[in-house]
């Protein structure tokens, strides 16, 4: 993803809820958002988009685990 350009919320909405009820972790969406293996920086940067639109995308971060999300 390009850090300059917004995020499409409804890609990032649609990618969340392909996992329902099961956890899963910021590279696997950051993965299927580009379609090829995160990298470190793309993690990061997936990680700062999901905690900021948590509650927009139905989400929220798997107590004491690091980058990892279920569904609200």
């Amino acid at each position: 993803m390009n850090t300059r350009s917004a995020p499409n919320l409804d890609k990032l909405r649609n990618i969340v809820q392909r996992f329902g009820s099961t956890s899963f972790t910021t590279a696997q969406v950051a993965s299927e958002y580009d379609d090829s293996p995160a990298n470190s920086d793309t993690t990061r940067l997936f990680d700062a988009l999901l905690a900021r639109h948590a509650t927009v995308l139905g989400i929220q971060a798997v107590h004491g685990e690091h980058s990892v999300w279920q569904a609200a």
